[in-house]
């Protein structure tokens, strides 16, 4: 099972499109047909708002990341239709015509035996220069600081935590996504961790954002979930 995080900023204007066409195609009946066709298991989606307009975080696991990119920009179904003009009317993107984001794991964490539960997801510019801040920290949680890397999740309820770098015309990007029983107090705790292994990731991941994780994110609201129905004999 594959999985991937992507940003998606929104165009100006635009903003309350992602919660229109998500309460429309959660509603539609062939959105089990849609998930099943494009190996789907799991997508939810999450909007932002940053200094630089709004920006859409879609997380999403398949049996082919490939296919189910592929599925969007070849599925004739209304729900694919109605997925590509929505895409493309919102975020700028011509999805029959575009490639699939090119990612990069840069963070993996899983409980394991835990249970699925609420996630929350963003995405945030790489400045200038520091993907490979993102790289080696990606080394050291996987390496010599994993037992920390480890420790901050649990100590704060994460039970997942994946993080991509995704390369796009506008720069690298990075797309986050975790799950917890309350994503927001995770993260509201994540901010105020003094751990020693918490205090060199934030300053990390400072680096590489330009941004203050000693502060919880803004607002993140979910704006569209879908899971697919197991298939019964």
């Amino acid at each position: 099972m594959g999985s991937l995080a992507f940003p998606s900023p929104v165009l100006p204007g635009k903003e309350a499109a992602p919660a229109a066409i998500g309460a429309r195609l959660a509603e539609h009946p062939g959105l089990q047909n849609f998930l099943a066709n494009a190996t789907l298991s799991l997508v939810r989606v999450y909007q932002m708002t940053t200094p630089m307009g709004d920006v859409v975080t879609t997380y999403q696991e398949a049996e082919s990341i490939g296919q189910s990119f592929q599925n969007q920009g070849d599925d004739p179904s209304e729900v694919a239709q109605l997925l590509r003009e929505h895409i493309k009317s919102t975020h700028g993107i011509d999805v029959a015509a575009a490639a699939p984001p090119a990612a990069e794991q840069w963070l993996e964490y899983a409980e394991p035996g835990a249970p699925r539960h609420p996630g929350l997801a963003f995405s945030v510019p790489i400045q200038p220069g520091k993907t490979e801040v993102l790289r080696a920290l990606s080394g050291e949680t996987a390496g010599p600081r994993k037992a920390g890397w480890e420790a901050l999740n649990r100590d704060h309820g994460v039970t997942l935590h994946r993080a991509f770098i995704i390369a796009t015309p506008m720069g690298d990007f990075a797309s986050v996504y975790f799950e917890a029983p309350d994503p927001v107090e995770a993260n509201r705790q994540f901010a105020a961790d003094a751990s020693d292994f918490g205090a060199y990731f934030k300053n990390e991941v400072a680096d590489a954002f330009g941004i203050d994780f000693n502060e919880p994110l803004p607002p993140v609201t979910t704006v569209f979930e879908a899971v697919r129905a197991k298939e019964t004999a």
